[in-house]
């Protein structure tokens, strides 16, 4: 009896034993081929690949890395980065495509990428596809050739600003707010209260001062006149063949248009591309239909330690 248990519980060892050695293999499998595949893309892939154009997709609203748990990598300006240092790097590229396809987004993300883009050794040309306005905008300023299709949408070089106030629903239901603060405008666009005169005034220099910043880098990147500085600072948005006629878009087309300028910049005589792809995060979705976000793609939330609605647009 005795010999039959324990008979038994060799075999259940056995058993687990070697599942245990079956998972370790198949893991083992997946980090080698995990590590082949980048091994392989770096010696066999792009580095081979002689005189080539390389794209950088900038889909989806920008933001600043890739911690936002909304967006995850999409549209992140770290990852794009990222993706624009390896062409800069690569020796064998000799000139750059942005495939924009974005409302815009953080200030400071938008406004990084775009001093990148003008730093940049290489040539480079800003596609924009359904939609390239606010901050991509301003990204795709900063290149040397701009393409867009007639009906594409661009520009929207303005700020607004959004409020929600709370207040009044804290007043239906007899709900009081106490504020405890050291610093007079710490409290500066809470939800919770209304906005005075003089903290409207504050937001509204704020506003002003990034529109101001917007203007200049898009004056500065584009070479525009008097009148043309007239017409963008409205903050609208124009169809591409509006833009054209603005000094704000440089070619009518797509991916091809797109391609013959790179290659023109860059004295190519072939056509070699390599594509970096942003990954796809689950809010592509809504991103398709990025003509709801016309003129609010700059967006900073003020304040901060607690929840604001505030969020400034340009």
């Amino acid at each position: 009896m005795v010999s039959n248990i324990r008979s038994g519980q060799n075999n259940k060892d056995i058993k687990q034993n070697k599942f245990v050695v079956v998972v370790s293999v198949l893991v083992l499998i997946w980090i080698i081929g995990f590590a082949s595949a980048k091994i392989i893309g770096v010696a066999f892939g792009e580095d081979l690949i002689a005189d080539s154009l390389a794209i950088v997709q900038i889909h989806g609203p920008i933001t600043i890395d890739s911690t936002n748990t909304l967006t995850f990598t999409a549209g992140s300006s770290s990852s794009i980065l990222s993706n624009i240092e390896k062409a800069q790097k690569n020796k064998n590229i000799k000139a750059i495509i942005l495939d924009i396809n974005s409302p815009g987004g953080a200030v400071v993300a938008s406004r990084e990428l775009s001093k990148v883009i003008k730093d940049s050794e290489k040539p480079v040309v800003a596609w924009i596809r359904e939609v390239g306005a606010s901050g991509a905008y301003w990204i795709a300023s900063s290149a040397d050739r701009i393409v867009a299709d007639h009906l594409s949408i661009t520009g929207s070089i303005g700020v607004s600003a959004s409020y929600l106030d709370y207040s009044g629903l804290l007043e239906r239901y007899d709900i009081s707010y106490q504020e405890l603060t050291a610093g007079s405008r710490k409290e500066l666009g809470n939800p919770l209260k209304d906005l005075t005169a003089q903290e409207r005034l504050i937001l509204q220099k704020k506003i002003d001062r990034i529109q101001e910043v917007f203007i200049q880098d898009v004056v500065e990147n584009r070479g525009l006149n008097s009148q043309q500085v007239a017409k963008i600072s409205t903050g609208e948005f124009y169809l591409g063949e509006e833009a054209f006629q603005l000094g704000l878009v440089d070619v009518f087309g797509g991916r091809k248009e797109a391609l013959a300028e790179a290659q023109g910049l860059a004295n190519l005589t072939k056509l070699d591309v390599i594509e970096y792809k942003e990954k796809r995060s689950i809010l592509d979705f809504f991103t398709r239909t990025t003509a709801y976000y016309i003129g609010k793609g700059i967006a900073s939330e003020l304040g901060s330690n607690r929840v604001s609605s505030i969020a400034i647009k340009a």
